[in-house]
């Protein structure tokens, strides 16, 4: 049985400390300074089989940043055991944690599930982008649950659950033909939208809504994914966001050009 994937950052006074432990994926760092580091998942064998358990554990330390790039999309393909995919994160104070997904393709013929765990803690914030897409081309897809469960130092901040089997789906008001959907979640603060497109001019299902608590949640979904032009922009502009805070302390302990050739 393979063991989980881990990632974890912590900041140091000259260069962050980044600890990997290899699964069915294995993280590459792209990119490193005094506060956190930019990593890429990449997989060791064919994923995903069915009867497989992807496991992603994440550690932010407080006041670290961690930007997980995934580098691939992922297909689950078709067998008689359910397949899984988990990312169980925690977020100290002051932390960030973004995660731009690859689309996930779920074959005809598979089980599936991907499921989120979150943990945050004082002013950490998280980013996080889900692209689904039920059936490879010529394909409706299997069946496919996720869920969301986000909670920060008070109770819970999110939680979700989207039953997308076929059952499910094929249920009148549901789906239909649509086969495509974006998601970019923002915990931890509430961002707007980069701009709201008249409804239905992207997609039939465009769905941007604040959470209750800090947070919010960008949906986008449609017949194909390359008709998408909303979520990658939103999670573009909301990334800047997010990081600002850590960009503004690294510009304040770096000297300008001009201090540094004067």
């Amino acid at each position: 049985m393979t063991g989980p994937t881990r990632l974890s950052v912590v900041r140091t006074g000259s260069r962050s400390r980044v600890h990997r432990t290899t699964g069915h994926l294995t993280a590459r760092i792209m990119d490193q300074d005094a506060h956190g580091a930019r990593v890429g998942l990449l997989a060791t064998q064919a994923l995903l089989l069915s009867g497989d358990d992807v496991r992603i554990e994440v550690d932010v330390a407080p006041g670290s940043w961690l930007d997980v790039v995934e580098t691939t999309g992922t297909v689950a393909y078709e067998g008689d055991a359910p397949s899984s995919w988990t990312i169980d994160a925690t977020v100290g104070d002051g932390a960030v944690l973004t995660w731009a997904g690859k689309p996930f393709v779920v074959s005809d013929g598979i089980a599936t599930h991907r499921d989120a765990r979150i943990r945050l803690h004082g002013t950490g914030r998280v980013l996080m982008q889900e692209k689904i897409v039920l059936g490879r081309a010529g394909q409706t897809g299997g069946d496919l649950t996720t869920s969301l469960n986000a909670t920060d130092d008070t109770g819970p901040v999110q939680v979700e659950h989207l039953d997308l089997t076929r059952r499910a789906r094929g249920m009148p008001g549901v789906l239909g033909s649509l086969r495509s959907i974006d998601t970019v979640t923002a915990l931890g603060w509430s961002p707007e939208p980069p701009g709201e497109p008249e409804a239905g001019t992207t997609g039939p299902g465009e769905t941007y809504f604040r959470l209750d608590r800090a947070g919010a949640v960008l949906r986008w979904i449609g017949i194909g994914r390359f008709r998408d032009r909303l979520c990658d922009p939103a999670f573009a502009a909301w990334y800047e966001e997010a990081m600002r805070g850590h960009r503004d302390r690294i510009a304040a302990r770096s000297p300008s050009h001009a201090e540094a050739v004067g």
